[in-house]
């Protein structure tokens, strides 16, 4: 299902082409043109992805999309 970044919310699932998953666990920041995001992946084997690191940090990645961006999600 193709959603354009004004669309996510809390939970929203993104792929990329690959096929690779994100979860959205935070809206950092939104404007009338963007929106920040942090993503997680808790199925990576790349610990920095997970929501929450071993040591207890939050994780992921942080990420901004112009709210006109065309991204893939999952239903």
């Amino acid at each position: 299902m193709i959603i354009t970044a004004n669309e996510i919310k809390v939970g929203t699932k993104l792929a990329e082409a690959d096929g690779y998953l994100f979860d959205v666990v935070e809206i950092v920041k939104e404007t009338a043109k963007t929106i920040t995001v942090r993503l997680c992946s808790d199925f990576s084997p790349c610990q920095n992805l997970w929501t929450v690191k071993k040591n207890g940090e939050k994780g992921g990645i942080i990420k901004t999309f112009r709210k006109s961006t065309r991204l893939y999600g999952i239903a």
